[in-house]
């Protein structure tokens, strides 16, 4: 049936990618031409320039002809930037040149204007939008999500106007498949068909299906600190990763990628976000574990006891102890007394050029400054200066030793006078010192004559420190941070201890912190509670932000994970996924019988139920999870039961030629399809199309705060299908949750 609409949009889209076209091409001949003109102007200019410095006016010359090429060849690459910039954004649109139409009618005019909604901006002749960029402000009245009277902000101005129209297209490069006319997010069906697709190895950019309450925060005003608290499968970290874009878009010309930090848990989930950013046409910022942060500050370790990473092996609460430790440090630091065995020698190569004793001595003069940043920068200039008269006096006993001066060979000392001649002895003795001993004044400047562990044994009274411990307690005597960072991004922050919050904020004493967790999804002992992060973060007027809507899991899974919530936080969450399968809970009569239903479930036969422990394994193939496509994840409360479960797939592989699976690791890629098995520790912030919890039993998942978050966090990583196997007795906090146990 003919679709008036349809042909219409087709016909427009065609207009614009036949323009996109012309403008790559137009991008590209300009780019080649300049390729090729370089190279010949810089010969060209290389073959004009004269030196001559036989004069002070002709090295004036000189230098300004060397000025004027350099200025000459910084232009050529600033127009090599801009051309591949524009080229790199018009073939990203290319594969789909927007997404959406809004057609909007400004006060006082009698006509709506039409704009389209691409992942990036392209203007006909730099003047007409063809489409403007998602992040724009126009572009807002897009993700208000209603019909109607609406606004948006630019330049500071609030801007009232009608959404006439609010559209959305499914488009593949000039090709229109489907367009639909939308208002709320419940009915959105480009976001229904988003969540329909199975689960990749990398996440992808949620640009065309942000919902409103997910806008809100990407677009949330310029906060010292923002604080979001979302339920599982409430799209945080997708949101962080345009809440990046957004901030680099609108902060274009002042916002570079090294003034911006992201705190990830683990180098896998790193790598399952690295191409997000990218494909929005943005760098990535620094994506680093706390682990890699502390590495890359210097901090030694992992110390013989760290009782911080050890408490996220052994889940024993030591984290609560050190933050009491930090503000021990706050309290009790200014009041040490700093003495001889507080101090390393400051050495170049095998020679000495400080002693301890010496360094001790110079602080006895500034002993009525209180230990601290300020002590420890007057004693940094004080060492440097008493390291070079050392120097000095070294340098000229070994030329009165060989009989020589530092202007000996110089014919022009002779005529010079004996204030001149000191002079030029002086730079030479200095340039000297500084070219054989730089390694030693590289010590001072860093501090790396404090015994960072002698002072912390003496003022906490014990012999060994945690590298969080280190590092704050080194920040406490020397002030060093990092004062360029602009943002600090730390998603899952349920998962850090207070401590570490509190060596983050003191190390980004300028930055804006974003911090994104699930309250629920706290999966070990002793971590920061959301309570303690308004209280940690008050100076700088904390906000937070909640995201109640689940975007990942069906409706039935939804309800499993939300049913471990208290009460008055359960009515508040909705999901907009389709209705999926009911989830299952088998359990087993024993051992024999658990081994044999995972391997059923994890090979994806759904013959006949598998709770009876009779099921062969090649019998009665209903389905599998190949042919469904995705990613399953069997998913295990600890490492024994990992070894446990490994086991067990192991032979069903041996015997099941089309099964096999993936045991990750934090070191691991994730893959494109097929089953993974992992620790529930690495699961967090992760999703899979189909999950197995394999331990769903009293003995991995008893009826505490701690197994209900544990077994909240497994759940909601199911976005279609949830399977839960227990061996004899189930979770306490799944038996009510089931009418009845195969």
């Amino acid at each position: 049936m003919r679709d008036p609409i349809f042909e219409e949009e087709q016909r427009h889209l065609t207009r614009t990618y036949e323009q996109l076209l012309a403008m790559e091409q137009s991008l590209s001949a300009r780019a080649g031409n300049l390729a090729q003109k370089v190279p010949q102007e810089k010969q060209k200019i290389r073959e004009d320039l004269t030196l001559n410095f036989d004069s002070g006016t002709d090295s004036m010359e000189t230098y300004i002809e060397f000025e004027v090429m350099n200025h000459v060849i910084d232009q050529y690459n600033i127009e090599s930037e801009t051309i591949a910039e524009q080229l790199s954004r018009v073939r990203r649109l290319l594969k789909a040149p927007y997404f959406a139409r809004v057609s909007l009618l400004f006060d006082g005019e009698s006509e709506a204007e039409d704009y389209y909604i691409g992942s990036a901006a392209a203007a006909e002749n730099g003047v007409r939008h063809l489409v403007i960029d998602w992040r724009s402000p126009i572009a807002e009245t897009y993700y208000n999500q209603e019909n109607g009277r609406t606004s948006y902000e630019a330049d500071g101005r609030r801007i009232e106007v009608d959404l006439k129209l609010r559209r959305q297209f499914t488009l593949e490069r000039d090709r229109l498949l489907s367009y639909f006319d939308t208002q709320i997010a419940i009915e959105d069906p480009l976001l229904l068909a988003s969540l329909s697709e199975s689960r990749t190895d990398k996440m992808q950019a949620i640009t065309a299906t942000i919902q409103r309450e997910q806008n809100e925060v990407i677009r949330y005003p310029d906060a010292r600190a923002l604080l979001v608290n979302g339920i599982a499968g409430s799209g945080k970290t997708s949101v962080l990763m345009q809440r990046i874009a957004y901030l680099f878009f609108r902060q274009r010309r002042s916002l570079r990628p090294d003034q911006v930090y992201l705190m990830t848990l683990n180098p896998l989930f790193r790598r399952y976000i690295d191409e997000v950013l990218p494909d929005l046409g943005e760098q990535n910022p620094n994506i680093l574990t706390y682990r890699e942060f502390l590495d890359s500050a210097g901090v030694p370790g992992p110390l013989k006891t760290d009782r911080a990473e050890d408490a996220a092996r052994t889940e024993q609460p030591d984290a609560v102890q050190e933050a009491q430790t930090l503000r021990m440090i706050d309290e009790h630091l200014p009041h040490l007394v700093l003495e001889q065995e507080d101090f390393l020698p400051v050495c170049q190569k095998d020679v000495q050029v400080l002693s301890p004793r010496q360094i001790a001595a110079a602080a006895r003069q500034f002993d009525q400054i209180p230990t601290g940043v300020r002590l420890i920068q007057i004693l940094l200039d004080e060492l440097e200066e008493r390291a070079r008269v050392i120097l000095k006096r070294r340098l000229r006993e070994e030329n009165a030793e060989q009989g020589t001066d530092a202007g000996a060979g110089d014919p022009g000392a002779l005529q010079e006078g004996a204030g001149r001649r000191e002079e030029r002895t002086g730079r030479r003795e200095e340039n000297r010192i500084r070219n054989d001993f730089g390694g030693a004044f590289s010590q001072i400047r860093n501090c790396a004559w404090l015994n960072i562990d002698r002072i912390g044994e003496k003022l906490l009274n014990r012999p060994e420190l945690t590298r969080t411990e280190w590092f704050y307690l080194k920040m406490a005597l020397t002030g060093e941070c990092d004062r360029n960072a602009r943002y600090v991004m730390v998603d899952e922050v349920q998962d850090y201890s207070l401590a570490q919050m509190m060596l983050l904020k003191r190390y980004f004493p300028n930055a804006r912190f974003m911090l994104l967790g699930d309250a629920f999804q706290a999966i070990r002992p002793g971590r920061v509670r959301f309570a303690e992060l308004h209280e940690l973060f008050a100076d700088k007027g904390i906000r937070e932000l909640p995201m109640l809507t689940s975007y990942r899991s069906s409706p039935e899974i939804t309800e499993l994970f939300t049913g471990l919530l208290p009460a008055e936080q359960k009515v508040l969450v909705s999901s907009v996924q389709r209705p999926g399968r009911v989830p299952e809970l088998y359990l087993a009569a024993g051992r024999r019988e658990h081994a044999a239903l995972l391997r059923a479930c994890a090979a994806g036969r759904k013959g006949d139920s598998p709770s009876d422990g009779r099921s062969d394994s090649r019998n009665d193939v209903r389905e599998t999870v190949r042919q469904e496509g995705g990613l399953t994840a069997v998913i295990c409360a600890d490492k024994e039961s990992l070894q446990n479960v490994r086991q067990i797939l192991d032979r069903e592989a041996q015997e099941n030629e089309g099964f096999s699976f993936t045991v990750l690791k934090s070191s691991s890629h994730l893959p494109e399809s097929g089953t993974v098995l992992l620790e529930l520790s690495l699961a967090k912030g992760l999703e899979f199309d189909r999950v197995i919890i394999p331990d769903a039993d009293a003995d991995h998942y008893g009826a505490d705060t701690l197994s209900r978050h544990r077994l909240y966090t497994a759940i909601s990583r199911a976005v279609r299908e949830i399977t839960l196997l227990a061996d004899r007795n189930a979770a306490p906090l799944l038996a009510d949750r089931f009418t009845s146990v195969p």
